[in-house]
């Protein structure tokens, strides 16, 4: 039970710094606070990205490569990665071109939101994500 206690502490904090290091990003790009950046999808880093390396890494670091633990890790790893640079960022691209649809028709009713366009990441932002993910692990197993 000691063992996994850090494990998912250090999962935690790597989500959590990347959608940090979002949130001060864009907040000093835009000149000013922007809050709801810490809790939203999409940008750089990839925070799922994050979370997923550093439970990777970290079942790694503890367990080792070869055990069976990591194998169900590295699976589950790739699928949420997979979504983000697929699924969820083919859906963002779909979200933006509705949008600008809805602007060259002038759709303006007032019961009818524009759509989130982040929802993935790009290679660069997913990399991004995997880098810290694996530092966190790496910080907190050494």
């Amino acid at each position: 039970m000691s063992l996994t206690l850090p494990l998912i502490y250090s999962t935690l904090f790597a989500v959590l710094l990347a959608q940090a290091i979002k949130f001060v990003n864009e907040s000093i790009q835009n000149g000013r606070f922007l809050w709801t950046r810490f809790f939203e999808p999409g940008g750089m880093p990839s925070s799922h990205t994050s979370l997923v390396v550093s439970l990777l890494s970290g079942i790694a670091f503890r367990d080792g490569i070869y055990s069976d633990l990591f194998a169900v890790s590295v699976v589950f790893s790739a699928v949420v990665i997979f979504d983000a640079m697929g699924v969820r960022r083919s859906a963002g691209e779909h979200a933006k071109t509705l949008n600008q649809l809805l602007q060259i028709f002038r759709f303006r009713r007032s019961d009818v939101m524009p759509l989130k366009e982040r929802l993935g990441h790009s290679p660069l932002e997913v990399s991004a994500g995997a880098i810290l993910g694996f530092l966190v692990a790496w910080a907190a197993n050494t």
